[in-house]
């Protein structure tokens, strides 16, 4: 059943997660006169309360109350799967997932990340068969379907797990990645060192390491990393507190928002933005990693000398916006240098999805 009928004529319904999500999913549907009998979330302490409504666990809740439950929660980290699974075998139903809630409301709610109204595949369906040809292997070929389908439906049954165990950026099963050892890696989107600790506990030795982080109180903490990590002399490593662009210049940016802080047109401060190409003529890098929370083409124009002379190996977010999972693999492509593209998820509902580029 679509989440239009279930929705159809109910003034009441459960939220499952009490977070920044739960918070706009109260304010949208309060607004379509539909009130929220209660949260639901794991952690919930006795008689506590989000934005004026009692919070429950999901033991304690109202199970057998036949309210539909919303899951309120759009992250990386939760298996929304698993948790209708749960909510169902505690006797709470019908289930609406936050994606289908979205497709009711998009103007409302807004584009999350990959998440928007589902006409943009309609519009785009040329770029994005093109697409679907690009891939060197099955198993990112049928990711890429799948996504597409999942995106376009909001049925989980369609919507790949992620592979937990493998260290993202690091996937063992992609043919000649990374491409050259030692590592002569541009981090873009450092954010607190998170990914330099994981490729140093990982093994792949390190030469060189360019990291850019334009979000302040981020590069502060990359900053601590950097100082209180073990001193390897043989380890040449240089710490940027800007972004990565088309070009260089100051540009709006969102800051404050931890790992999520991104260029925008809606942000506060002036931040400043380098293209690759003008501050590291010299540095030969192997490997480059894109996470610059939707500025990764951008991040690629600027750095197309280093990519035509260089041929690093090549790590691309491509969910921070829709149409990347489509227009990222294509522009690269369209460059003719000789790479072979893959597609692997890191995290659940379709979060930290990758595309290697492996230069042949």
């Amino acid at each position: 059943m679509h989440s239009n009928d279930l929705l159809r004529g109910r003034k009441e319904v459960i939220l499952y997660g009490a977070g920044n999500v739960g918070r706009d999913v109260l304010a949208i549907l309060s607004r379509h006169g539909v009130s929220v009998e209660c949260f639901l979330d794991r952690s919930a302490r006795p008689e506590s309360r989000w934005c004026g409504v009692p919070v429950h666990t999901p033991d304690e809740g109202p199970r057998g109350s036949g309210l539909p439950v919303v899951i309120s929660i759009f992250n990386r980290d939760v298996d929304v799967s698993e948790v209708s699974g749960l909510l169902r075998a505690l006797g709470y139903g019908p289930i609406i997932s936050f994606v289908d809630l979205h497709a009711m409301y998009p103007e409302e709610f807004g584009d999350r990340f990959w998440l928007t109204q589902r006409e943009i595949y309609r519009r785009n369906e040329a770029s994005i068969a093109a697409a679907s040809g690009v891939w060197a292997d099955e198993a990112s070929r049928f990711l890429f379907e799948e996504l597409i389908a999942f995106r376009k439906s909001g049925d989980y049954q369609r919507l790949p797990k992620p592979v937990l165990q493998e260290i993202q950026y690091l996937p063992s099963d992609i043919p000649g990645w990374p491409a050259e050892q030692p590592l002569r890696l541009v981090d873009c989107g450092a954010y607190d060192g998170d990914t330099l600790t994981s490729f140093e506990r990982a093994g792949p030795p390190l030469e060189a390491v360019a990291a850019f982080e334009p979000d302040l109180e981020n590069f502060r903490k990359l900053a601590t990393w950097a100082r209180s990590r073990p001193s390897t002399p043989s380890l040449e490593l240089t710490l940027w507190p800007c972004g990565v662009g088309a070009r260089t210049g100051l540009i709006p940016f969102c800051s404050g928002l931890g790992e999520s802080s991104r260029a925008g047109a809606a942000g506060d401060d002036l931040t400043l933005f380098v293209a690759l190409d003008d501050v590291l003529a010299g540095f030969r890098p192997n490997l480059i990693k894109l996470d610059v929370e939707g500025s990764e083409p951008e991040a690629l124009h600027g750095a197309t000398r280093l990519i035509e002379r260089h041929r690093p190996g090549l790590a691309v977010c491509v969910y921070h916006r829709p149409e990347h999972l489509w227009e990222v693999p294509l522009l690269l492509r369209g460059r003719e240098l000789g790479y072979r593209f893959y597609l692997r998820l890191h995290g659940f509902d379709g979060f930290d999805l990758v595309l290697y580029a492996v230069p042949e």
